[in-house]
């Protein structure tokens, strides 16, 4: 197992320099010999001819925490040439954790990433506690690619805080705890931690991670430091002076401890399309200061299918966050409740929404309606229902969502999709390739094949990259930023993961709806991409598209 000949093809090994025509001899999953005209030696030989030889590409930010459990293969991601992912985003994942706290974190789990919950609960085995527990089990299990972890502040902050963590910062003694928790993780292999101030449960209460003080966050980059790990964040960004006002305060503790920074997400705001520029200009004058901190820019835009069922969508606006959160009979009386219009018309005019811009009905597209009465309005805005309608705009919503009783959809670009702004975020020094969410939202649109859409759009078709740069981006560069030794370039000693495509067979198609969830619920995916093959440890896991059954894949610990 894991001995390989691929010869014939053009090696871009992920450094970003240029392709040079080189076999690869692997040896028990890593490479051994890298040059011209290698003769077989007993291995399986793999012919690539026309084909580009890479390292597997490596997903930055990820939510297949739970996923792997029913899907070991994390489908379709080795379908789209990737070999490592990285879990625990966000400040969401699954340890720390004592069985008496799992039901209401697996909620805000589920919530936020709009995952079903019952999957949660059932699905994951729960053999571990601790984080040095979940660690070791994950390292028993096969899988079609390998996980990298990050340890997650909320996860940590109840495990030491217990229900306090939800509503105050943490004494002296107890951030000294968190602090201990955290470094107890990295010992055990997480690569850093994930914090986030955005997100909210479903009752629209501020995640553990947003309350955490300065004094807190300061000892948890100490470890960091110690560790030589990174903190990924999810800065509060409702508006673009509070998301700046927050990568200048993370910034400086970064600076202070030397500590790298992954920020999601830096994108092209179709309502604001000066935000991307201001955002990198903050980061380049935190670079000038040598303070090591990245924002992920995904290539992929943006566009969310809005409904009106336990959406995480309107977590910015109180009463109708409520309303989408309760059951059908509760929203059938609350939106003919006249003080819950009233708050509601409060919190549109007063609680920016970046996912459900009242203020920008323009923007929102109707995507489905409920019956033939209400066909005429599908593929048209929600400023001509209010148009049509006239009055507050909380209140024509309230009225058509309750005609449609709640099964309508609207479609929201809500980012990106201005290519030539994003090609310029994608090349920006003071960025990476990474925020694609794959595993999340699985029904709200499916994030899987980043790279692939990368090497399509901005390489083959708009020619914003070089091959060997969009390469080094999902590759080497991704290595480097997380401290991964031994995979992301093509070298002799490496870890053999690999991708084999040529440019011109790729393809990035539409999303696709398939029922192979346990108990047959739905989800969205993607075709895949037209890799040749994609190989982890030596092992081929795809080829041409087609899954081979192979899990060689494992669980990487940092070796900080």
């Amino acid at each position: 197992m894991g001995d390989l000949l691929i010869r014939g093809g053009v090696v871009i090994d992920g450094t970003g320099a240029p392709g040079r025509r080189l076999d690869l001899r692997v040896r028990d999953g890593r490479i051994a010999e890298m040059a011209e005209d290698l003769a077989p030696a007993g291995e399986r030989v793999i012919e690539a001819a026309g084909a580009v030889v890479a390292p597997g590409f490596i997903d930055s930010h990820t939510h297949y925490d739970a996923a792997i459990y029913w899907d070991p293969l994390c489908d379709p991601m080795p379908q789209h040439g990737v070999t490592t992912v990285v879990i625990g985003n966000c400040a969401l994942g699954l340890a720390p954790l004592r069985p008496t706290e799992r039901a209401a974190q697996l909620d805000v789990f589920s919530y936020i990433e709009d995952l079903p919950l019952e999957l949660l609960g059932a699905a994951v085995p729960w053999t571990w506690e601790s984080f040095d527990d979940y660690a070791r089990a994950l390292a028993e299990r096969r899988l079609g690619v390998n996980l990298m972890v990050l340890a997650s502040h909320s996860q940590i902050r109840t495990w030491v805080m217990g229900e306090a963590a939800w509503t105050r910062a943490a004494t002296p003694q107890e951030a000294a705890a968190i602090a201990a928790e955290l470094d107890r993780a990295l010992a055990a292999g997480a690569f850093g931690l994930s914090i986030s101030s955005f997100d909210k449960d479903r009752q629209g209460r501020a995640v553990p991670s947003s309350l955490a003080d300065a004094a807190e966050l300061d000892a948890l980059c100490a470890v960091l430091a110690r560790h030589g790990a990174v903190l990924q964040f999810v800065p509060c960004s409702d508006t673009t002076e509070m998301l700046l006002a927050e990568l200048e305060r993370l910034g400086a503790l970064l600076g202070r401890h030397g500590v790298t920074g992954l920020y999601n997400i830096l994108v092209h705001v179709n309502g604001d399309p000066t935000r991307s520029r201001r955002v990198e200009a903050c980061l380049a004058a935190l670079h000038a200061k040598g303070v090591r901190l990245y924002a992920m820019a995904a290539p992929r835009p943006f566009e969310l299918s809005i409904g009106f069922e336990q959406t995480i969508c309107f977590i910015s606006v109180p009463a109708w966050n409520e309303l989408v959160q309760a059951d059908p009979q509760t929203k059938r009386r609350l939106v003919g409740d006249p003080d819950w219009r009233a708050r509601a018309r409060r919190d549109v005019d007063s609680c920016p929404s970046v996912m459900f811009p009242f203020d920008q009905p323009q923007l929102l597209r109707i995507r489905e309606v409920a019956g033939a009465a209400q066909a005429e309005w599908g593929g048209r805005s929600f400023a001509e229902l209010i148009a049509a309608r006239g009055g507050h705009p909380s209140d024509v919503l309230a009225d058509w969502v309750a005609e449609n009783d709640f099964a309508a959809t609207f479609i929201f670009p809500i980012a990106n999709t201005d290519e030539a702004q994003v090609a310029a975020l994608l090349k920006s020094p003071v960025a990476f390739v990474s925020g694609s969410d794959a595993g999340a939202h699985l029904q709200m649109f499916c994030a899987a094949g980043d790279a692939t859409l990368l090497l399509t759009r901005f390489v083959r078709e708009r020619g914003d990259l070089a091959l060997e740069a969009a390469v080094h981006a999902v590759t080497g560069r991704q290595a480097e930023l997380f401290g991964l030794a031994d995979r992301g370039v093509l070298a002799p000693g490496k870890a053999a993961d690999i991708a084999v495509f040529a440019l011109d067979e790729l393809t990035y198609g539409p999303e696709l709806v398939v029922a192979d969830l346990p108990g047959g619920g739905e989800r969205l995916t993607r075709a895949p991409g037209g890799y040749r093959y994609t190989i982890v440890g030596g092992v081929v896991v795809q080829r041409d598209g087609a899954a081979t059954g192979e899990l060689p894949a494992r669980f990487l610990a940092h070796a900080g």
